[in-house]
């Protein structure tokens, strides 16, 4: 901790005030990866990159595998077990390549960003043929995208076969919809959010003459955050649930558990930075945000795993045609030693979910259920959660 900013709270933002985070400084995992500058012919996730230092002119270019076997699973994390070393192994395999470009070109693309655009839109890999140099052998980590090897300038790029759009897709990037619902459609279409994060990161959607380049971190959350504000209208007329329910997961040493419970739409989220975990070295750290069905007005203190957290409990809910109030508590325990995205917030939750859960009459049974099954005591987190959970508290722990 720096300057009154801790490792969780900052996550690697350099809030702290230091030139360069000392936690994302240790990793070094690239002496395997052998790649010298000049052409090099391979394939692409397919997946793009766009940077966020020296906004608005900012690193642009496609994310390319240095391997030949099954490139689509380097960016399917939906798909991935295993452990956090296994994960950073499979990403550190990708070159991240990079061109300056100012964010508003997005609205006029060249030929350079229109194949990285094509590239990236395209739902079966494609072959790239690259000139790269200046070849920067420093991994790319951060909590909210997933984590990447090898950077380089791209002095050429061109496409090497025809990419596969999808004919909804390139009728969204030439209609003049607005953003929100250009994702919401293409959302309710049946694609994922990773697909349309890269895409909306690309400034292939929203109003033609108004598109720009988003960084990868900001469009991560910020589609997150468009579907979450849409589903909640769709939910809020929805019957209440008629019963609590409790959902359960955990993979990557981050556990969850998900209480639904019958009321009016509200989403609490509790995380909690087991101490030596990877953004709590020196102690255990507890965070907490809220809101209920009008719209979120501040970004969440919990940066983008909130709305990460958030969608997958919406998505329940429109599918099973109910609202309730939902409570999901994160426990990050120290195998979680690097950020790999908040797509493991996202998928944990959304595996949950898909579980079968385990009823309850009421809610303080559910919620004794799930503090049984987390590591640290319910008297340092439940006091977190708002007033209307927080009566069970001296009920819960006096029978504890």
């Amino acid at each position: 901790m720096v300057g009154h900013v801790s490792c969780a709270t900052c996550k690697g933002n350099l809030l702290c005030g230091r030139p360069k985070c000392p936690l994302l400084q240790k990793f070094s995992f690239l002496k395997g990866i052998d790649l010298k500058p000049g052409d090099i012919e391979r394939p692409t996730p397919p997946s793009a990159f766009v940077g966020r230092m020296g906004y608005p002119s900012v690193f642009v270019g496609p994310l390319i595998s240095t391997k030949t076997e099954n490139p689509e699973y380097l960016d399917s994390p939906w798909l991935w077990k295993g452990s956090v070393e296994e994960v950073i192994g499979l990403r550190m395999s990708l070159l991240r390549g990079m061109r300056k470009i100012v964010v508003d070109e997005a609205s006029n693309p060249d030929r350079f960003l229109l194949n990285v655009q094509e590239a990236t839109a395209s739902v079966k890999p494609i072959d790239l043929d690259a000139e790269v140099e200046r070849i920067i052998r420093k991994p790319t980590f951060g909590d909210t995208f997933q984590p990447i090897g090898i950077s380089a300038e791209v002095k050429r790029l061109e496409l090497s076969g025809n990419p596969k759009i999808p004919l909804k897709v390139e009728k969204a990037y030439y209609d003049d919809l607005k953003s929100v619902e250009a994702v919401k459609s293409l959302f309710d279409s049946g694609f994922s959010t990773y697909y349309l994060q890269k895409i909306f990161s690309l400034g292939m959607l929203g109003m033609q003459k108004k598109r720009k380049l988003v960084p990868t971190r900001w469009s991560i959350t910020a589609v997150h955050d468009i579907l979450g504000e849409e589903l909640k209208k769709e939910i809020a007329l929805y019957p209440e649930i008629n019963e609590t329910l409790l959902f359960s997961y955990e993979h990557f040493g981050n556990h969850f558990e998900v209480i639904l419970s019958p009321g009016e739409f509200s989403f609490q989220l509790v995380e909690i930075w087991i101490k030596r975990s990877f953004w709590s070295p020196d102690r255990t750290w507890i965070g907490y945000d809220g809101e209920g069905i009008l719209p979120k007005k501040d970004y969440s203190n919990l940066s983008g795993g909130y709305y990460a957290a958030r969608l997958p409990v919406l998505e329940y809910m429109r599918e099973s045609g109910r609202k309730a109030n939902a409570i999901v508590l994160r426990e990050i325990s120290p195998s979680y030693y690097a950020p790999l995205g908040v797509w493991v917030v996202e998928e944990g939750v959304r595996k949950a979910m898909a579980g079968k859960p385990k009823r309850f009459e009421s809610f303080d049974d559910a919620l004794k259920a799930a503090s049984s099954k987390m590591r640290t005591k319910a008297e340092l987190w439940m006091p977190k959660l708002r007033k209307g959970v927080q009566l069970t508290l001296s009920s819960f722990l006096n029978s504890s």
